[in-house]
């Protein structure tokens, strides 16, 4: 088969890139190519559910190229609002009373994955910045990505964190037990979170209150929003607003817990 024969076809252009090692223009121009048997292979890979983030060992998220692989979650665009969030508050430097100069703000990103959020709030902010996993190959993923950005980052295998900061910033298991997954080659439990989805944020949650960590951005699923108020009230946190993603759906919750401390 030629190029202009598969070029139709989803991710047909992308696989066609990487193989070839050239760009969407050059496929066109020269559409009359016959097309590398790899290439066969690996669409019915992705056909049956395959990430093809897997399959070339990288993922772009806010502007930048990442490395990935099997046994870590993919980063989807859309936490990318909660990366916006948590840097615009750090760049402010204030929450009512709570004052931090950037340049001393300590910032917990638990729950890291590959440390995309992590690597860009300090590219973004230059903040120090502790990322946190209980999955060993996550941190190495994410060590191997602060490597390829030039940033420092402390990396600690961990369940959730144990330590007090100024921000807790957080991508938590929040889907519900029962929703399917998009696919069945990401692990289960960077996805789910109980039969409502908040085991993990609650217990995120939980320990920010007793770290006394002032404030908090964790992202949320997008009917989640009347149970996690109910149970922020039963805490007695008064001060808290869910944020909205580009498609209009709740994508998270900006939190403050206390600002006295």
């Amino acid at each position: 088969m030629r190029i202009k024969d598969v070029i139709k076809f989803p991710e047909s252009v992308y696989i066609l890139e990487k193989l070839l090692n050239k760009d969407k223009a050059w496929l066109f121009l020269n559409d009359d190519l016959k097309v590398p048997e790899e290439f066969f292979e690996i669409q019915e890979k992705v056909k049956n559910g395959y990430p093809i983030e897997y399959i070339f060992e990288e993922v772009y998220f806010y502007g930048d190229k990442f490395y990935i692989s099997e046994g870590v979650l993919i980063p989807r665009d859309d936490t990318e609002v909660v990366v916006d969030r948590a840097i615009e508050f750090i760049k402010s430097c204030q929450v009512a009373k709570y004052r931090v100069p950037s340049t001393k703000f300590k910032v917990i990103d638990c729950c890291s994955g590959s440390g995309v959020i992590a690597i860009e709030i300090k590219k973004h902010t230059g903040a120090e910045v502790i990322a946190t996993d209980i999955n060993e190959i996550a941190i190495e993923i994410a060590k191997k990505n602060a490597k390829l950005h030039n940033v420092e980052i402390e990396f600690k295998k961990c369940d959730l964190f144990n330590e007090k900061a100024d921000l807790l910033i957080a991508n938590p298991p929040y889907v519900e037990n029962s929703y399917p997954k998009p696919n069945k080659f990401e692990p289960d439990e960077a996805f789910y979170g109980g039969s409502d989805g908040l085991d993990i944020i609650k217990k995120l949650i939980n320990k920010a209150i007793e770290f006394k960590i002032p404030y908090a951005i964790i992202e949320t699923g997008y009917n989640q929003k009347e149970l996690l108020s109910k149970f922020l009230k039963e805490k007695g946190i008064k001060k808290y607003e869910f944020f909205k993603d580009l498609a209009r759906n709740i994508r998270g919750v900006e939190i403050i817990l206390n600002v006295d401390n």
